[in-house]
């Protein structure tokens, strides 16, 4: 796969991202955050498969990977999967999807940060100073533009579960890059999302015993889309740019996706408040600057 298809993937995967934020809102309603993951990871493993078979075919059941790769997929999708979903889910109890999305922009910073203890890699005196205004737009977003509930600390719980859900995601960013860079995609995505569906299954069955699955139709709709275009499609195209281009400049698209998800306000009716504004655009201007300074 050559890089301009490699890159329109990764475009359309923060798409998928971005209806993500807003959908989810829409299946918590009718379900739990770990009933929600559970069916959406559901659909997701069925087209992975069905995506591994007709790339393989017979040679399937040829394939092997050494215990040592296993035990880091099985990281990956504890960080990259489990993890993630479950705070994405929770902190989408209450937060809105735009200063999720918003929060979520700092995926690069933490990838970047990372990356420094993990793979030596250094900062620049201006990729340190982009880092901080980035740091700047997130903390305008958790206190709501307030600075008085940073000093009482009155921050909201589901900003705080999306930038937990940015940590542990841009760790698995971290772990592909540095350790399973030389695996298949596909592959690598299959197994961890299988995991991550084993993870969901064994914390969710009581309730999916004893609660009636809902039969609403806007649940069925948006744990489609969560799990076959953004889990199935989406997974594979960004683990597969992250193994092609490298954590940090993949996580740099991530941009995209509170850009996308501001869009996509207007039609899922949900209001964009001015201390997002500011603190999006104070974000976006740190991770511009520290891109431009990547490319000196």
């Amino acid at each position: 796969m050559n890089r301009s298809i490699t890159l329109l993937l990764l475009i359309l995967t923060m798409l998928f991202w971005a209806v993500n934020f807003h959908i989810t809102k829409i299946a918590l309603v009718h379900y739990s955050p770990m009933a929600v993951a559970f069916w959406r990871f559901l659909f997701g493993v069925i087209i992975l498969i069905g995506v591994l078979v007709v790339q393989y075919g017979k040679g399937l059941s040829n394939i092997r990977i050494s215990l040592k790769t296993f035990g880091l997929i099985c990281l990956v999708s504890f960080f990259g999967i489990f993890l993630t979903i479950y705070f994405f889910n929770k902190g989408l109890q209450t937060a809105s999807a735009v200063s999720g999305s918003l929060i979520l922009a700092t995926s690069p910073i933490m990838t970047a940060i990372l990356a420094f203890f993990f793979l030596n890699r250094r900062f620049s005196p201006i990729q340190l100073f982009a880092m901080t205004i980035s740091i700047t737009g997130v903390i305008i977003l958790l206190v709501k533009g307030d600075f008085t509930r940073l000093i009482a600390m009155k921050l909201e719980t589901g900003d705080l579960y999306i930038l937990g859900m940015a940590l542990v995601f841009s760790l698995s960013q971290i772990l592909v890059d540095k350790y399973l860079s030389g695996i298949n995609s596909i592959l690598m995505t299959t197994i961890s999302v299988i995991i991550g569906l084993l993870m969901f299954a064994a914390v969710s069955t009581p309730e999916l015993l004893s609660s009636p699955v809902p039969d609403e139709w806007p649940f069925w709709a948006s744990v489609g889309f969560m799990g076959i275009l953004g889990t199935g499609v989406g997974y594979v195209a960004f683990y597969h740019a992250v193994v092609k281009l490298g954590a940090t400049t993949t996580a740099l698209y991530g941009n995209l996706i509170p850009l996308f998800t501001v869009l996509l306000a207007v039609p899922f009716k949900e209001e964009v408040h001015a201390s997002q504004l500011i603190g999006g655009l104070v974000i976006v201007l740190g991770l511009l600057l520290f891109g431009q300074s990547k490319k000196r």
